[in-house]
């Protein structure tokens, strides 16, 4: 009984047991999983790499979902994504009074088709051209 008040007047007296301050994380903590839907090309690596099934990935469509409940933070997703858009936060998510999926709608890339160039094709043929003309002069001020 008296080691009992003791600790009542020592706890009562004394501060919080709980950390007043968000703390910092650590090195390798793994916080929530986020995307940079500008440069998801929706491959869908991700959608059958996950082991809890969390992600839905639609390409059709172009949108990329995410349920944050059923997300075990394993990284998996991130470590297969062919152009690193998915990503890890050191930091956990904010707490949610509702549960509702995350869903991002982006634009799906556009492919070159055939018989056309693309941007990098399209300067290095200019650049050529343009060398090519001034060579052509080059001579004829020789001459």
């Amino acid at each position: 009984m008296l080691k009992m008040g003791i600790r009542l007047f020592k706890n009562l007296f004394s501060g919080p047991a709980t950390r007043l301050k968000k703390r910092e994380p650590y090195e390798k903590q793994r916080g929530h999983i986020d995307i940079d839907i500008e440069k998801c090309i929706f491959c869908g690596r991700c959608f059958r790499e996950c082991p809890s099934g969390c992600i839905k990935v639609d390409r059709k469509a172009a949108t990329w979902e995410i349920n944050p409940f059923e997300c075990i933070i394993c990284g998996a997703c991130v470590d297969v994504c062919p152009t690193k858009a998915l990503f890890m936060h050191k930091e956990y998510r904010d707490p949610a009074y509702r549960k509702e999926l995350k869903d991002y709608k982006g634009k799906l890339p556009v492919k070159p088709t055939k018989g056309t160039k693309s941007d990098g094709e399209q300067g290095k043929s200019e650049k050529q051209s343009t060398e090519k003309k001034d060579s052509d002069s080059e001579k004829n001020e020789v001459a």
